[in-house]
C-alpha cells in the first residue's frame, strides 16, 4: 500500500521541483547555506511561502535545512536541477510539469477509450511537431 501511496502523490513532489526551479530557487542556492529572508528578498518570494516550498525541497533531499530552520542550501541531488550544471534536469522537469504537459494528461482516459493518440492536438487545437 506505502508504493500505492507514493505514487498517489507522485505528482505532489515533482510539482514542488517544478516550483523550486519555476521560481528560482536551485539557480540560487548554494553550498552555503543562506537565510530564508535572504532568498526570499533576493528572489522576490513571499518570506512564509517561500519557507515551506524550501522544507519541501528539504524533506525530498534536494536542498538542506540548517539546525537553525531559517538558513537553506543546495545538495548534491538538487545540484542536477541548477540550469548551468554540465547534467541539467531543469529544462525536463520544467517542460514535463509545466502547464503544456500537465494539460495534456486529462485525455488519457478518453484516448484510452477512443483510441485516438491525439491528446496535444484536443487540447491546443495543431499538432505537437
Amino acid at each position: 500500500m506505502t508504493g500505492t501511496i507514493s505514487f498517489i502523490f507522485g505528482r505532489w513532489k515533482s510539482q514542488i521541483l517544478y516550483t523550486g526551479a519555476k521560481s528560482g530557487i536551485f539557480d540560487y542556492l548554494t553550498t552555503n547555506p543562506v537565510d530564508i529572508h535572504q532568498i526570499a528578498q533576493d528572489l522576490n518570494l513571499n518570506e512564509i511561502m517561500a519557507y515551506r516550498i524550501l522544507r519541501a525541497i528539504s524533506t525530498l533531499g534536494y536542498a538542506k535545512e540548517e539546525n537553525d530552520g531559517r538558513r537553506f542550501s543546495i545538495t548534491s541531488l538538487g545540484e542536477i536541477l541548477k540550469k548551468d550544471h554540465p547534467q541539467t534536469l531543469q529544462g525536463v522537469l520544467l517542460l514535463e510539469e509545466g502547464p503544456e504537459h500537465y494539460q495534456i494528461w486529462k485525455h488519457l482516459p478518453r484516448m484510452i477509450k477512443d483510441g485516438q493518440q491525439n491528446a496535444f492536438s484536443s487540447e491546443y487545437g495543431m499538432d505537437s511537431f
